[in-house]
Formats: C-alpha cells, sequence, structure tokens
C-alpha cells in the first residue's frame, strides 16, 4: 500500500478505518444480533412483539460444546538432522513455557465462545520489549480479541492476503501515557468510538491500531486515538535504534549538546566475541576475507550476523467451520436462529395459555359470597337445607402436550443441525451399556464436530509459529526451559536464536532457517488423557512389557510413568523406589551414587539396574 511522504496520516488512515469499518455495517449487525442470541434474547424476527418466554436452547448447545483442552505445540524439521530435530525440540519447549506462563486457560475459554457465538476469533501476538524477568529481555504477549474489534481490509477473505486491517481496544488514557509516553494534555484529546460510554471527566478512551504492508510487503504499524497519534513504525519488525541526526552516532554515544532523534534500523549485528552455540559449536566473532588478485595474504575483519524479521501480520484468525467467502467461518448460533425462533413462539404460546386458565366457580345467583382469586381465601356457608349441589366450578385449564412435544421437537432438530447428541451432552439414556461403551459412542457422536477440532488445531499451529518467529527476532538471551525427561526426571535446556543460523557459502553471509513445519500433538498428551494414560500404564506393568512386575527397577519405571501422567502421589512412590534400588546397590556393592538421572545420561535410573 502506497502512502504518499506529504500525506496527513491520521487523516488517511482514520478515513480508511471508517470506510473499513463501514464496508463491515452487515457483518457487525450479525456479530450483535449473534451475541443477543446467546444471552437469551427475546427479539422474535419479523415481528415488534417480544417473546414471553424464552427457552435458551443456543446457550446450552454452544456451551456443550466447549473444550478445556489447549492442544500441545508439535514441531518438525522440514530437513531432518540431528541439530534440526533439537531445534525443533527446543521450539516445542518455548512454546509449552509461553503457555504456561501466559493465561491461556482463559484465553482458551474466551476463544471457544468467540468461535461458536460469532464464527471465529482473532488472536494477537506481539513482543513486549519492556517485560523483564530473570535476566531475560522482552517476551511474547498474547491476546484473544473480539472479532467485533477487528476491521479487515473489505472484499480480503484471508489475513496472509490483506493489505491493511484494524484492531480495536478499550483502553484508559494513563495507559496511553504510559505505554506510548504521551503527556496528559495529549491524552486528553484521546476519544472513544462507543456512544454514551464516555463522558467528559471519562477516562475510558479507545484505541485503534493498524497493521498496513508498505510498497515492499514489510508490516507497518500505526496507533491511534481521537486526535493523537500514539505510533507510526514503518518496518514494525525491523529492529531499530536511536541515532543523533547531528553526529550519526547512537544517542547514548552522542555528545552534541542538543542531539536531535530518529529512529534508524538496523540490518545486522557485528559481533565482539564468539558465540557459542548449544551443540558446542561456535560462531567466531571475526571471519577470514582473502584479498583478489594480485593481493597477497588474507585478513579479519568481525563477523556480521543479519536479524530475523517476520513476515506475516501478527493476527491469528480461528474460524469454526469454513465458509465461501467469509472472513469467519460459520457461526453455531446463525444455524440454531430458525429453531430458536419457533421454540420461543412455542414457549410462548405455552405460557400464554398457562396464565389464562385457570377454575372459574359456579355459583347461585343470590349466593352471598364473595370470591376472589386467592387461594383458600373464602369460606362458603351454605344456608339451611341448601344443597352444595347448587355450587360448582369450570375447569378451563388448556392442554400443552402437544406444545411442548413440539417444543422438544424443535430442540432436536437443533441439535442435529449442529451435530450433537444426548450421549455427547452427558445425558442419561435408556441403553444398558458399560461405561466404555458410552465413552466410545460419545466419541463417535463427537465425530460430526472434528472439523471444529481441526481448525482449532490449524490456528494454534500458526500461534505457535508466531511466537518461534519473535522469538527468533527478538530474543537475543538464551531462554531457560525446563521439561520432563521419559523418566520424570526434571531438566534444563535453552533456546538460543543463534542455533537457528545456518551459513551460505556460495553467498558468504549467514541466514536465519525457520524451515520448521508447526502442528499440534493429536494424543493430547497427559493433561487430556490422565485416566486413560493410568490405566494403560498399569496394564502394561501387568502385561511385562515394562520388565518383571516383581523387580523394583520396573516398578520405578511404571511409577515414574504414572508421574508423568500426573497420577496422585506417584512422585512420593517414584522417590520411595529409588530408596529401596540404592540401599540395595548400597549392600550388594554395585551403588555408583547415581539416582535422579543427572549423572548417568538420559537413563534417570541407576546404571547398576
Amino acid at each position: 500500500m502506497y502512502i504518499d511522504k506529504h500525506t496527513d496520516r491520521l487523516r488517511f488512515f482514520s478515513e480508511l478505518y471508517e470506510s473499513a469499518k463501514n464496508s463491515r455495517s452487515d457483518v457487525a449487525a450479525s456479530l450483535t444480533r449473534h451475541w443477543n442470541q446467546y444471552c437469551g434474547s427475546d427479539e422474535i424476527d419479523g415481528s415488534a412483539e417480544r417473546a414471553q418466554a424464552v427457552r435458551n436452547i443456543t446457550y446450552e448447545i454452544i456451551e456443550s460444546q466447549i473444550n478445556s483442552d489447549i492442544p500441545a505445540p508439535k514441531v518438525d524439521a522440514k530437513r531432518y538432522s540431528v541439530r534440526h530435530d533439537h531445534n525443533a525440540t527446543a521450539i516445542e519447549r518455548l512454546c509449552a513455557k509461553v503457555r504456561d506462563e501466559l493465561p491461556f486457560e482463559e484465553f482458551n475459554d474466551m476463544d471457544e465462545r468467540y468461535t461458536y457465538i460469532f464464527g471465529g476469533s482473532v488472536w494477537l501476538v506481539e513482543w513486549d520489549s519492556e517485560r523483564v524477568d530473570a535476566g531475560e529481555v522482552g517476551g511474547v504477549k498474547v491476546s484473544c480479541i473480539s472479532p467485533e474489534d477487528f476491521v479487515p481490509q473489505p472484499n480480503i477473505y484471508r489475513v496472509e492476503d490483506m493489505e491493511y486491517c484494524f484492531l480495536r481496544f478499550i483502553t484508559t488514557r494513563d495507559e496511553l501515557c504510559r505505554r506510548y509516553h504521551i503527556t496528559a494534555e495529549q491524552a486528553r484529546k484521546a476519544a472513544t468510538e462507543q456512544e454514551g460510554l464516555c463522558r467528559a471527566d471519562d477516562d475510558t478512551v479507545t484505541l485503534v491500531v493498524c497493521f498496513w504492508r508498505d510498497e515492499a510487503g514489510e508490516v507497518c504499524r500505526f496507533a491511534w486515538s481521537g486526535d493523537v497519534i500514539l505510533s507510526d513504525v514503518e518496518r514494525y519488525y525491523r529492529r531499530k535504534d536511536c541515532f543523533c541526526k547531528k553526529c550519526g552516532q547512537r544517542v547514548n554515544l552522542c555528545r552534541c549538546e542538543k542531539p536531535e532523534r530518529e529512529l534508524r534500523d538496523l540490518d545486522g549485528e557485528t559481533l565482539t566475541h564468539p558465540i557459542f552455540l548449544s551443540d558446542n559449536n561456535c560462531i567466531p566473532a571475526t571471519t577470514t576475507v582473502f584479498g583478489g588478485e594480485g593481493d597477497e595474504g588474507c585478513y579479519e575483519v568481525p563477523t556480521r550476523l543479519p536479524y530475523y524479521q517476520p513476515h506475516s501480520f501478527p493476527i491469528v484468525i480461528r474460524r469454526n467451520i469454513s465458509a465461501d467467502k467469509q472472513l469467519l467461518g460459520q457461526s453455531d448460533c446463525e444455524f440454531l436462529r430458525p429453531e430458536q425462533q419457533q421454540i420461543n413462539k412455542v414457549e410462548s404460546r405455552i405460557m400464554q395459555k398457562l396464565m389464562r386458565s385457570g377454575i372459574t366457580p359456579l355459583v347461585p345467583e343470590d349466593a352471598s359470597v364473595t370470591l376472589n382469586n386467592a387461594i383458600f381465601g373464602q369460606v362458603i356457608r351454605l344456608r339451611p337445607g341448601e344443597s352444595a349441589a347448587n355450587y360448582g366450578t369450570v375447569d378451563t385449564t388448556p392442554d400443552i402436550a402437544q406444545d411442548i412435544a413440539q417444543a422438544e421437537r424443535l430442540y432436536e432438530h437443533a441439535k442435529r443441525v449442529i451435530g450433537i447428541s444426548d450421549a455427547y451432552q452427558g445425558l442419561d439414556t435408556t441403553h444398558n451399556e458399560s461405561g466404555y461403551a458410552r465413552q466410545i459412542r460419545i466419541r463417535q457422536a463427537a465425530g460430526r464436530l472434528e472439523s471444529k477440532r481441526r481448525m482449532k488445531y490449524t490456528a494454534y499451529a500458526a500461534i505457535d509459529r508466531l511466537i518461534f518467529e519473535h522469538y527468533l527476532a527478538y530474543a537475543d538471551e538464551p531462554r531457560v526451559l525446563s521439561y520432563t525427561d521419559c523418566f520424570g526426571v526434571k531438566r534444563q535446556s535453552t533456546f538460543n536464536r543463534y542455533d537457528f543460523l545456518e551459513y551460505d557459502p556460495a553467498r558468504d553471509l549467514y541466514y536465519y532457517d525457520d524451515g520448521y513445519l508447526f502442528s499440534v500433538d493429536l494424543s493430547g498428551g497427559p493433561e487430556q488423557q490422565r485416566e486413560e494414560m493410568w490405566e494403560k500404564n498399569l496394564e502394561n506393568l501387568q502385561a511385562g512389557t515394562l520388565g518383571d512386575p516383581a523387580d523394583y527397577a520396573t516398578l520405578l519405571r511404571y511409577w515414574q510413568n504414572q508421574e508423568r501422567s500426573h497420577y496422585p502421589f506417584a512422585k512420593e512412590n517414584v522417590a520411595y523406589f529409588l530408596d529401596l534400588i540404592r540401599r540395595k546397590g548400597e549392600s550388594d556393592g554395585e551403588y555408583n551414587g547415581q539416582y535422579n538421572g543427572e549423572e548417568s545420561g538420559d537413563c534417570g535410573i541407576p546404571e547398576t539396574v
């Protein structure tokens, strides 16, 4: 997208934003309608009347699909080698660490509901350079955003194909001052889009961020609120530093009396010391340069390394179910709306019948009694010689059996549209079957929902790639990663961005290898299949696949597997059998002091066992 340097950028992006927002007015209205339906709206399409009773089947069906499982990352190298395989494992551990540090459980909870209600959700992955933790500077910041706050380029249905897009945030003036380093006077010029929300003394404002591509296709970022420009960064992913226009030095090295500051792009870094890699190799601090024809000898120059630069927007769209020529997927609310509307009408009719029904008394014309609607509020005293047969009632209670049957019929239709059965919802059935058979039937019923799960996996794989690319671009310090090995022993490794450097002798330069394939671990990991793994581990022990069940080493192996599966008190049992093996080894004279796996390679158990 070309923008003339003399263009009023605030006016340009504001008009572009308003144009894009007006183009999606129909989509915005649909999103609002879907949210109101999920919340139990009493609107009746095509009528000004409101439903007297709402049975919110939309909420019930959507909530029954919510999956709290967070897919485990899985990374494979495009070209196999020991080094590439080690790097792929480091990426997996890095993504797992980021998910543990960030509230991904909360993000997943929001993402699940956004996806089913609106047809999709929006994820934003950014680098937070102000974050400092244990000597590690910077880290990834992930946000899950409602589609209502995402304004795409009109008529473009993939983020990868867009020239620009907008994100909208609700924040405070103080936050604008802290994050964008503006004055309080400038913050007062910020504004909000929501009518009636912001008064003259209100501190809540709307922040709009535009990601766009320049002529070279590089991502740029422009942020504003009201009449205040907060950020205008071209070539957003490039590393930048502040220089003095007068002397050309970095500001921290400038000796000018009044330096004129400007941000400049950094193309790479010059090494001052060797860089040691995880495989014990190193990148030398100097590079040998040979002279040309007629020159003798060679000379050393400092090694020059490039900076990695991502190329895509930091935005991921998770779709519910893919739809033709739609940025978001198909919303469940859209397909449930006909049945929801009909059920509301039927339930309203039932309520009307019940409210108008009752028992009407019949009394003689000259009866000396006053009746009202109070229960047991009157006592009828018969006259002498008068018969009770002179009194009676008319029962006007209607028959609502057919209405109830129709409401249940519509409810079944709604569940079938989405692909949900009673077994999937965990409701009682009349079938006499074992728990395992019931579990199999639930899985079969969930088969129709598999495409939604696949779209979730695709989105998480894209999020993991963005996380990896941000750390590859900006994480200067090696990141310490903790993991549990195959024997349940806690260990540490590192993610070092220099491990991904490759040297091209033909071009005589270094480059970053980002050729890795991202997906998710379909087995789900121990967090998602705890009970099944507990049972399988016990079966393996009893079947002898781990060794002799009476041997301490076999029992240790069993409890180490249970510990990895988060079995209660498994850690204590591991320590118990380690102690038994230690004492047995000491008594036999074979114990060498290796119990925790730190000195005996990756086995995690004594070599004497």
